[in-house]
């Protein structure tokens, strides 16, 4: 058989520190905490696989060109292979299921063809060796509305998740570590929708019931078998506020049949006033600008003090001393500001100074506190806008943003680093690089290629297409 050159360095740990890939596991051996050292920064592809209206709920009517309501562009491999170009490590697929792609609602059946469809984009970034976060997306209300009133019947919203999650699960089941489901997305956040009765929750109960969906959340998932008995699982504090899921959310009463595979969610869109608020109220106005990163002759009441970024640093420590510290990283599944196109109103090169100023801090303090950022992007080219990525145009829309999560990667990774350390095993293999084709051929660490069928190998450490993975 013919030899390929292979160089094989010898050393304590098995993934080089500073690859820009992780390493595939095919026994999904790695924890929660080990994966987290890979998965940093990471994109959402928004506006396209949650897309659709809750007029829909509990039918077959959105179908697959629902990708494009939001946005215009269908995602391919390139968008994929741009985004992976930036630096992101990991995409986040918010993703709508009851919302028009149900066949049977008693069973909670998914439409084969949005099945299809999710696969083929998970698949594009699988290609390009990044984690996927696939989650149940707000989905018309139907649980993160519906399921947090005083009047929801409880039981009968577990045995739909229970059947949502089970035949998402077995859909999926043969992906390896590189794919995370996540329950929910913003559970009980805003008012009721219409069919549901009764008033929202308090947060208090509102994390109590929380608990109990995502047990059967979880439940659900390893009941399938196969890579699901240790895929790395996402739950999601109350509305995935910071400061909610600190005060209120008890993750130790999760049960777990695998060890150490949990993650917690919170998003970041703080504070409103400068990331979000669309006109001038009156209990206060939109913030322009940052403090040290305004005109002088700004008003006032147009920045944002220094001491709401003193907050948010506080509350992503409380986050880490919580959650992170025993065991539980925690993902900010989203996290954004609108850039605005300010006019008259003042000066629009302070403002993009302060937008990036806000993504630099929030992405830096993140990875401070063992927390990994996804950064929202709808793929609106109109201001105000959250889009980092034109995706209709193959490019960067926004180098402000862009820049400003480069800026605080970089702040922050050592610290990072050191929450998350490089994983280690017995194999003492540092790294390996091969010349061999990139056609799916395996080969052994002596450089023999042993045939492209994984399953007829025996135990040990193999190559294929650039990458290692080891057979236990």
């Amino acid at each position: 058989m013919k030899k390929t050159l292979l160089t094989v360095i010898l050393a304590t740990a098995l993934f080089s520190a500073n690859a820009q890939d992780y390493p595939r596991i095919t026994t999904l051996d790695l924890t929660a905490p080990e994966l987290a050292h890979y998965m940093a920064p990471g994109w959402n592809l928004g506006n396209t696989m949650e897309a659709g209206s809750n007029a829909n709920n509990f039918t077959n009517d959105a179908g697959v060109s629902s990708e494009t309501l939001w946005q215009s562009t269908k995602t391919s491999q390139a968008v994929i292979d741009l985004v992976k170009q930036q630096g992101f490590k990991s995409v986040r697929i918010p993703c709508s299921w009851v919302m028009g792609h149900i066949t049977d609602a008693n069973n909670m059946t998914i439409d084969p063809a949005w099945i299809a469809r999710v696969k083929e984009i998970v698949d594009y970034c699988i290609n390009d060796n990044m984690y996927v976060v696939l989650n149940d997306h707000w989905d018309g209300g139907w649980l993160e509305h519906d399921g947090f009133t005083t009047g929801a019947d409880v039981a009968a919203k577990k045995e739909q998740l229970r059947k949502l999650w089970t035949n998402i699960a077995n859909a999926f089941k043969d992906y390896d570590e590189r794919l995370i489901f996540a329950g929910l997305n913003e559970p009980g956040v805003g008012e009721a929708s219409p069919q549901a009765s009764g008033t929202p929750l308090g947060v208090s109960d509102m994390a109590n019931r929380l608990i109990e969906y995502e047990q059967v959340f979880i439940n659900a998932v390893r009941a399938t078998g196969g890579n699901n008995e240790k895929r790395v699982l996402v739950v999601q504090g109350p509305k995935t506020n910071a400061i909610d899921t600190y005060k209120y959310f008890d993750a130790t009463k999760l049960t777990d049949t695998a060890d150490k595979r949990i993650m917690i969610e919170v998003h970041h869109y703080d504070p409103y006033q400068f990331t979000q608020m669309t006109k001038d109220e009156d209990w206060g106005l939109i913030y322009y600008y940052w403090y040290g990163h305004a005109p002088r002759r700004a008003n006032n009441k147009r920045v944002a003090p220094q001491s709401l970024a003193t907050q948010i640093h506080t509350s992503f420590n409380n986050l880490k001393t919580k959650y992170v510290d025993k065991g539980y990283p925690v993902i900010m599944g989203e996290y954004g500001s609108n850039h605005r196109n300010i006019g008259t109103d003042g000066i629009q090169s302070n403002h993009d100074e302060s937008l990036q100023y806000w993504y630099n801090f929030s992405t830096e303090y993140a990875y401070e506190a063992g927390i990994i950022p996804f950064v929202w992007d709808t793929n609106n080219l109109t201001r105000p806008n959250m889009t980092a990525i034109d995706r209709g145009n193959m490019k960067v829309n926004d180098t402000f943003i862009i820049n400003g999560i480069k800026e605080g990667a970089n702040a922050g990774q050592s610290a990072f680093n050191a929450i998350y350390p490089e994983p280690s095993t017995a194999d003492g293999i540092n790294n390996v690089t091969t010349t061999a084709k990139s056609d799916g051929t395996i080969y052994n660490i002596q450089g023999v290629a042993v045939g492209k069928d994984e399953s007829a190998l025996a135990k040990g450490i193999y190559i294929r297409d650039n990458e290692k993975f080891v057979v236990r």
